[in-house]
């Protein structure tokens, strides 16, 4: 109302390790408690039930919680059930069992290690999509990324496969594929190919190595 319509970028800066930030857990990729929220706000309605499958420090299940939302946090990793309780607390959403006067106590958290039990009679997630297979790699002892490295360069010398520019320390390239793998290219040398990380990161893995030249010659990048 009398704003303006949201960009569709959102900022999702790290929540940094600072001991001023009182919402800092430690965790390396913690994401703002504001952006969770922001999130759960525009996806769900209060009494819904929000799914985080990588809860890790449990910024979302505490958004969850905050906006009346009932929720469920996964994590492989073991100390995520112990941090919901602490943060739950902290944020003072819950106390100890027996204290009373909250919104939870912490037998209201139920946590299990045992895993789910499916009820789709396993059935494929999305029939329509066609999986590629791999093809069979050729016979023959496989050879470490060193070694391809190194047979690359006697081969090719030290020149870029997709912009022909020649550089002077191994360093520079980037072991890719000429088919993609998610292609069905396979990690044997003859589908092997040395880039420079420009040419690696425009071919991605959605250009076949004809493909890169072409667009490096409207990029004017050949050399």
């Amino acid at each position: 109302m009398n704003g303006k319509v949201p960009e569709d970028v959102w900022p999702m800066p790290v929540v940094k390790k600072n001991k001023t930030n009182k919402e800092s857990t430690g965790y390396p990729t913690q994401k703002p408690l504001a952006l969770l929220e922001r999130i759960v706000k525009a996806s769900s309605n209060v009494g819904d039930i929000v799914l985080d499958p990588f809860a890790g420090c449990a910024t979302t299940p505490i958004a969850a919680e905050r906006l009346g939302r009932q929720w469920i946090g996964m994590d492989i990793w073991e100390g995520a059930h112990e941090i919901v309780l602490q943060r739950l607390q902290s944020e003072g959403l819950a106390t100890p069992d027996g204290d009373g006067g909250r919104l939870l106590t912490f037998g209201d958290v139920h946590y299990s290690t045992a895993p789910p039990v499916r009820s789709d009679d396993n059935q494929v997630a999305s029939p329509n999509l066609k999986l590629k297979k791999q093809r069979p790699e050729p016979p023959g002892p496989k050879m470490s990324r060193d070694e391809m490295i190194r047979e690359l360069i006697e081969e090719d010398c030290m020149m870029c496969q997709g912009c022909y520019r020649e550089f002077d320390d191994p360093l520079y390239f980037e072991l890719d594929h000429k088919q993609p793998r998610s292609d069905g290219g396979w990690n044997h040398i003859t589908n092997r190919v040395l880039l420079c990380s420009p040419c690696n990161r425009i071919k991605s893995n959605k250009l076949t190595l004809s493909g890169l030249r072409d667009r490096n010659r409207e990029l004017r990048r050949m050399a």
